[in-house]
């Protein structure tokens, strides 16, 4: 597995912060239950199916105020070799994403693992659609459109430098930390007009003690409580996502990050 190249990205469907009053299986029932399932191709991870006809995804990129109806879904965490042939899929699902960090195992002959999300049609054109590749929204033309001038999605871009990454504080679940910055998310919420240049994803899902914001490890989450000693302590749930600046603000000050499909302002700490 050449781990160096590989960005393993942890994405669910959840909406919820918290695990009581909020039924999990609820969520992952309604989900996309009117959306059209697309399909990726397996010879070739740029493209994918949509209602039987197949489209090429290209670099062209769009933002979030331009994305017109949700009209289907891939949700496929795909591991793929240096020939983007894909090597093995798996779902993304609320259930399933403490074992998608397994994935590398299962394909060891991957060199990249990207996430496709969901599908949109465009807002004012009917000549390409628009999917949500590793945290952006990459226009797709049908095949027999493809113009060779036009630039095919690379998807060995999904590599990325990790100085200057931003990441999520181990002692900390509600901070980011961005080399020697500290940023505490806060309640403020950022619209998407608000929103400036995409900077990044995180797309992990995290599930903390909402007293002392600390993360959970799997064996804490695994553990079942036959004496009912934790069933006083309150467990929240983030579902981290993308990372933009905001309008008029220097990211050195503070970001929007999204969480639970909502944009926080993230501030420095002084």
């Amino acid at each position: 597995m050449k781990c160096r190249r590989v960005r393993l990205l942890l994405l669910a469907a959840m909406t919820c912060f918290s695990f009581s009053g909020c039924s999990l299986q609820e969520k992952i029932n309604d989900y996309a239950s009117d959306k059209e399932e697309c399909y990726l191709n397996e010879e070739n991870v740029t493209q994918f199916s949509y209602k039987e006809n197949n489209y090429t995804i290209l670099e062209d990129t769009v933002s979030n105020d331009e994305l017109g109806e949700w009209i289907g879904y891939i949700r496929q965490l795909a591991a793929v070799d240096e020939e983007g042939k894909l090597l093995l899929q798996e779902n993304i699902e609320p259930a399933a994403f403490l074992n998608l960090a397994d994935l590398g195992d299962k394909a060891p002959d991957a060199a990249y693992i990207i996430p496709f999300l969901n599908v949109y049609a465009a807002p004012n054109a009917d000549n390409y659609l628009i999917v949500e590749v590793n945290g952006e929204y990459h226009k797709a033309v049908s095949n027999a459109n493809v113009k060779g001038t036009d630039s095919v999605f690379d998807f060995k871009n999904t590599e990325e430098a990790m100085s200057g990454k931003f990441k999520i504080n181990p002692k900390n679940a509600t901070q980011l930390l961005c080399n020697s910055t500290v940023y505490q998310v806060t309640s403020e919420t950022v619209s998407n007009s608000e929103l400036g240049n995409y900077i990044d994803i995180l797309a992990e899902t995290i599930i903390f003690d909402a007293e002392t914001k600390i993360p959970l490890s799997k064996e804490e989450l695994r553990k079942l409580d036959w004496q009912g000693e934790s069933a006083k302590q309150q467990r929240e749930q983030w579902i981290y996502k993308d990372i933009y600046e905001i309008q008029g603000t220097d990211k050195t000050e503070a970001v929007a990050v999204q969480i639970n499909d909502h944009y926080y302002m993230a501030e420095k700490r002084k």
